[in-house]
């Protein structure tokens, strides 16, 4: 038996669907047959400009076998992103024709990987599976609707035309958040059968370190880690809570995207001192940074898509065992209150209560029983291997058996 498994992101590249995708192929492997085969069709790193790595273009670990595609170097922009997909989508597709699987799987946060599932399930005559991690279509009719309303009904009306055709489908869809299927009832799409297995705690957090690196000097500091774009409004929040607090508290920012020039635009106009973004940085080094902070710090910003997604940095937040601030709404505002007494949450866009909360945050004791008891819900490998078997139930028994 042959899966295909499309995934834009996987490691060495750093997002949350390059880490989603990797610890699903894991718990796949274990699951089928000695003789069986997992082929990874992804891209060459290219999720941030400023952390390109090197891989192989082909890679074979065990029963996985990664078909890697060079693309471009992209900026955040949808024209260059649709660009840079299209190279990855054509020659995708005929890697997948040459393997002639026996089934597929598509990771989708923007839509079109799913679609790239859906055609080359079609043109194939094969059985397919989707794991949707965002609501595309309402996510980019939100985003169009602060410049243009009629270009957010064009691209609203097409992109819900393509999510019909891939889920309506589609053999098994899963969601990460339980606030997804609403959404696609209302648009005439049957969710009864969908799964829901969201993001969880990777293994390089389920053993993390309890030492801490205190600083010498009484300044507080508050970290974020993760894309810097639109979708994030950190430029709207961080410079104005940064000059609300002062010089006692040092925001650090590692990463970048689409939206890093305006943030560091507005903390230059400001003349802002208490900012610093750092480029991006591995995971291994990322847990080193953590160690130093004080206060983790996440935003969403304020448009109604948002209010319904679970972003996976929250996982990561909980069982770091440190203080949350986080400006979020809806869904993900509604699900870290449940499981982190230790977060404090402000309506996004809200800088006067941002600051209120990161004052309210410092020296917060955090529950080392209720973090402990997240981590035993929430363990990556064991949702993955939960999802895995649901897989193997729909593609039927392995050629070995």
């Amino acid at each position: 038996m042959k899966i295909v498994f499309f995934s834009f992101y996987y490691p060495p590249d750093l997002s949350a669907g390059s880490f989603r995708s990797v610890a699903l192929s894991k718990a796949i492997v274990n699951k089928i047959g000695f003789n069986d085969e997992l082929h990874v069709i992804t891209t060459q790193p290219n999720r941030y400009k400023s952390h390109r790595l090197n891989a192989e273009n082909k890679e074979t670990r065990g029963n996985v076998k990664i078909h890697r595609i060079k693309i471009p170097s992209h900026k955040s922009g949808m024209i260059s992103q649709a660009y840079a997909f299209t190279l990855y989508a054509i020659p995708a597709f005929l890697v997948c024709r040459k393997i002639k699987p026996d089934f597929l799987i598509g990771t989708s946060s923007r839509l079109m990987t799913g679609v790239l599932t859906y055609i080359s399930a079609k043109v194939l005559r094969l059985k397919y599976y989707i794991d949707l991690r965002d609501i595309f279509s309402e996510t980019i009719s939100d985003l169009f609707a602060l410049k243009s309303n009629f270009l957010s009904s064009v691209f609203s009306s097409f992109f819900s035309f393509l999510d019909k055709k891939m889920l309506n489908s589609a053999s098994g869809v899963n969601v990460v958040s339980e606030a997804f299927p609403e959404y696609f009832q209302k648009k005439g799409i049957n969710t009864s059968n969908w799964s829901f297995f969201p993001n969880g705690i990777d293994e390089e957090f389920l053993n993390y370190p309890t030492s801490e690196k205190k600083s010498q000097k009484n300044v507080t500091t508050i970290m974020y880690a993760g894309n810097i774009g639109k979708g994030q409004g950190l430029e709207l929040v961080i410079p104005e809570i940064a000059k609300i607090t002062g010089n006692c508290y040092h925001f650090v920012i590692i990463g970048d995207g689409g939206a890093i020039s305006l943030l560091n635009e507005k903390l230059l106009r400001e003349n802002i001192n208490n900012v610093e973004i750092l480029s991006p940085v591995s995971r291994s080094e990322l847990i080193e940074c953590y160690l130093s902070a004080d206060i983790l710090f996440l935003h969403l910003n304020n448009i109604a898509a948002f209010q319904r997604v679970l972003p996976s940095k929250i996982f990561e937040y909980i069982a770091l065992k440190k203080p949350i601030v986080a400006g979020l709404s809806g869904y993900s505002a509604q699900f870290l209150k449940q499981n982190a007494p230790h977060a404090f949450i402000f309506q996004p866009g809200d800088f006067v209560a941002g600051s209120a909360c990161l004052l309210e945050a410092v020296g917060c004791l955090v529950s080392e029983s209720d973090v402990n008891k997240f981590i035993a819900n929430y363990s990556r490998p064991i949702i993955m291997d939960q999802m895995a078997t649901q897989l193997i139930n729909l593609i039927g028994p392995s050629a070995d058996e």
